[in-house]
């Protein structure tokens, strides 16, 4: 019997068989773009090619509470050793005699602590030249970091404040109290300088990052 259907070249498919292979090769081909895709997209929000510093503020791991040795201001520039101090007699914090020191009140939170407030102190000195002199110039969202024996912890600023001796003495458990602040950093020193002394005082608030 003679068969009227022509025949096919070898290794063709079926009729219409060969368009549903391109079609799934194209989505296979698709599939395989927008893997790439995701995972370009992926790369870039896990910081593989986020800006330096936002890769880094990612990457950053607060260490352990210890005693603080060194306070860094990055945008001032400033590098102050740290030393230890105590309260004296008449609820007075008395920052070190050398200027270019800061103290940190040895009964406050150590850097890192997830409770309490770390309690940092310096002199401004009117002529300038002071570790904290240039304190007050600090703005919202400025950067501190706190040099431990275990490592750095990295504060925001969160809210400067200008207060009188008066006011500071009143509101000295809300600034100074270890019952609460959640490990927020304090940083004091003197300011308005009227010739004689220093009539009032800078008060930095500094949230851990």
């Amino acid at each position: 019997m003679t068969s009227t259907e022509e025949p096919r070249p070898a290794g063709e498919s079926e009729p219409g068989r060969g368009e549903a292979v391109r079609r799934r090769a194209a989505a296979i081909a698709h599939g395989v773009w927008v893997a790439v895709l995701v995972l370009a997209l992926g790369l870039t929000i896990t910081g593989a090619v986020l800006p330096e510093d936002e890769s880094a503020a990612r990457s950053y791991v607060a260490p352990s509470p210890a005693q603080p040795v060194r306070l860094k201001i990055p945008s001032q520039r400033l590098v102050a050793p740290v030393v230890p101090i105590g309260m004296l007699p008449g609820r007075v914090l008395q920052p070190p005699a050398d200027p270019d020191q800061v103290g940190w009140w040895d009964v406050s939170a150590r850097p890192g602590a997830r409770r309490g407030q770390t309690v940092v102190t310096g002199h401004t000195v009117h002529t300038g030249g002071g570790a904290l002199s240039r304190v007050p110039a600090l703005g919202k969202g400025d950067r501190v970091d706190v040099v431990s024996r275990k490592g750095t912890v990295r504060y925001r600023v969160s809210r400067v404040r200008t207060l009188s001796r008066a006011a500071l003495a009143e509101q000295a458990e809300a600034l100074f109290g270890q019952d609460h602040g959640g490990g927020r950093l304090v940083l004091v020193t003197c300011t308005d300088w009227n010739g004689s002394f220093f009539e009032s005082n800078v008060v930095v608030l500094a949230r851990p990052v």
